[in-house]
């Protein structure tokens, strides 16, 4: 069975891109360095887990529709 570990779950997002990062640390000096590394990119959202890997599955729905460009 997993460790118990910290994951941070942060979002980065752009005019082309959004990017969901869920990513795992197993010692709190780790996870400092990697807030810290945030926090030098002004992404100062974010979310901390203490706690087992689990499984997990995502849906997402999009709907497209027609750009007009004026």
């Amino acid at each position: 069975m997993a460790e118990p570990a910290f994951y941070l779950i942060y979002q980065e997002a752009s005019d082309e891109e959004c990017l969901l990062t869920i990513q795992p640390y197993k010692d709190e000096q780790a996870l400092a360095e990697a807030i810290n590394q945030l926090q030098a990119k002004e992404i100062e959202e974010y979310t901390i887990i203490h706690g087992k890997k689990m499984k997990a599955s995502l849906r997402l729905a999009v709907e497209l529709s027609d750009w007009d460009e004026e």
